[in-house]
């Protein structure tokens, strides 16, 4: 199936890996390749928004914790693939590393 997501900023859930977002390089059945990949480790929507579906059109809260940048990576046991706006991929992508 061609879901139309290859090259877009998406959003990941898997189902032991947690929540990662990125560009889509491949999917087949239940795995992913995403370059640019940030886990988000701890999400909030923004702007008043409800569930991982939030964070896809609104991006993220200032209080959500995120991962650094990966070049590539490849999950498996994929629950989600979520095609994010514009306006979600430039909060994603600007926020803050969270640093222990």
């Amino acid at each position: 199936m061609n879901n139309g997501m290859v090259g877009k900023y998406v959003i990941v859930r898997c189902h032991d890996a947690g929540v990662h977002a990125g560009v889509l390089v491949a999917n087949e059945g239940r795995e992913a390749v995403l370059s640019e990949s940030r886990r988000l480790w701890y999400w909030k929507p923004a702007a008043g928004q409800k569930f991982l579906s939030g964070v896809a059109v609104a991006g993220l809260d200032p209080s959500s914790k995120v991962g650094v940048s990966l070049p590539r990576i490849h999950l498996t046991e994929t629950c989600e693939i979520i095609e994010c706006t514009e306006v979600a991929t430039a909060s994603i992508r600007a926020a803050k590393t969270d640093e222990v």
